[in-house]
C-alpha cells in the first residue's frame, strides 16, 4: 500500500495498497493463475513515529531504504519470524515455504515510492494457503511493521475479499529495479498527475506470470474514470523503451481486469496498541500477542537506528558496517 510510505489518514483507508501485488493474466491470452498477493512495507506509519520522523526517513532515498529493508528481512528475519510465531501458536496452519514466497519490491502510492515486502501465495491445489491464513498473516504484518494499512487480493477472483478493483499491468523487457520502477511511476505523473499523485494512485512491482526477473508493475485504478486510467497508463508505457501495457482485450487493445481485494488497517491515533489488527487474528493467545509485540518493538528499534543514522549523515556506513538486529527480548 501507501501501500508504500506514509500518506496520513488516507493511508489508513487504503494503505500499503500498492505495495499490493498480483500475477495478472492478459485478458484472453493467458491461463488464470490461482495466486494471492500480499504487500506490507517496513517504512512505518507517520501516525506511529510522527510525520517529521517519517519525512526524515523518506529523505534517505529509495536505494538506501531498499538496502535497509533487505537487511531487516535477510539479516534480522523479521518477516519469517512473524510467520514462525503465527505457526507455532496455531494462528496459521497452511502457510509454508513451498506455497509462499516473499521479497523486497517497489511500491508507490500518491507520488511516493518505497520498498515493500511482497508475497506471492498459492491459493489452489493440494498445498493451497487458506484465505483465513492470508488474512491473519496480513494483519499480523501490519501490526508488527507499524503500518496504517496493508493489502492482499486475488487477481483471478473479483468476488474474493472485501470488494473488486480494476487493475492493469505494465511489463518491462529484461529486469526491472526498484529505482527503475520508481522512475516509470514518476514519468507517469508527467502524462497524467491523477495517476501519480491523485487519490489512491499507485503500483506494486510483481513477478508477472511467474517471471524470475520481477519485471512488471501492477497498477490499481485510482479515483479516476476507467478510460482515463487506461489512456494515461498505456500512453506512458507506449513512450517508454522496453515497456508494454499487457492487460489487453481479445482484440489486443488496452483494457483492465478485476481483482478481489482487502485493505486491513489500523488507526494508530484512535487505537495506539494496534487493536484493529489484533482483533483480526482470531482467538490469539497471550503468548502469541506477547511474541508479536516483541517483534513490533524490534521493528521500532530498527526504525530508530535508521533515523539516527540519517540525522547524523552516516546512512552508508550504517547500512554497510554498523547495521545490527535488535534482540528478540
Amino acid at each position: 500500500m501507501k501501500l508504500n510510505g506514509e500518506f496520513g489518514k488516507t493511508r489508513s483507508r487504503i494503505s500499503c495498497f500498492f505495495t499490493i501485488v498480483l500475477l495478472v493474466a492478459t485478458l484472453g491470452a493467458y491461463p488464470v493463475n490461482a495466486t494471492i498477493y500480499l504487500s506490507a512495507e517496513p517504512i512505518p506509519s507517520g501516525d506511529v513515529v510522527g510525520q517529521n520522523a517519517l519525512n526524515i526517513i523518506l529523505s534517505a532515498g529509495y536505494p538506501n531504504l531498499e538496502r535497509w529493508s533487505n537487511r531487516l528481512m535477510n539479516d534480522c528475519h523479521i518477516v519469517q519470524d512473524v510467520i514462525d510465531v503465527l505457526t507455532a501458536n496455531g494462528a496459521i496452519t497452511t502457510i509454508n515455504s513451498s506455497n509462499t514466497r516473499f521479497l523486497v519490491a517497489a511500491g508507490g502510492f500518491e507520488a511516493v515510492t518505497d520498498p515493500s515486502y511482497v508475497f506471492t501465495i498459492q491459493d489452489s491445489g493440494p498445498n493451497a494457503v487458506s484465505a483465513a491464513d492470508v488474512n491473519v498473516l496480513d494483519n499480523a504484518l501490519g501490526y508488527v511493521l507499524n503500518q496504517s494499512g496493508t493489502a492482499h487480493f486475488s487477481p483471478d477472483n473479483a468476488k474474493a475479499y472485501d470488494f473488486p478493483l480494476d487493475y492493469a499491468v505494465v511489463t518491462f523487457a529484461g529486469t526491472l529495479s526498484g529505482v527503475q520502477a520508481k522512475g516509470f511511476f514518476d514519468y507517469l505523473g508527467t502524462i497524467d498527475p491523477a495517476l501519480w499523485s491523485g487519490q489512491f494512485a499507485g503500483f506494486t512491482q510483481i513477478d508477472f506470470l511467474n517471471s524470475p526477473t520481477n519485471n512488471s508493475m501492477l497498477f490499481l485504478k485510482p479515483a479516476t474514470t476507467k478510460q482515463q486510467f487506461i489512456t494515461g497508463l498505456s500512453t506512458a508505457a507506449g513512450t517508454t523503451q522496453g515497456a508494454a501495457y499487457v492487460t489487453l482485450n481479445n482484440h489486443g487493445q488496452p483494457t483492465t481486469a478485476k481483482a478481489g481485494i482487502s485493505f486491513p488497517g489500523n488507526d494508530w491515533i484512535a487505537f495506539p496498541n494496534g487493536d484493529q489488527y489484533l482483533a483480526k487474528l482470531g482467538s490469539a493467545s497471550p503468548q502469541l500477542l506477547s511474541a508479536l509485540a516483541a517483534i513490533r518493538q524490534r521493528h521500532l528499534r530498527a526504525v530508530a537506528d535508521l533515523l539516527d543514522a540519517i540525522q547524523k549523515g552516516k546512512v552508508d556506513s550504517y547500512l554497510n558496517n554498523q547495521f545490527r538486529c535488535a534482540a528478540s527480548h
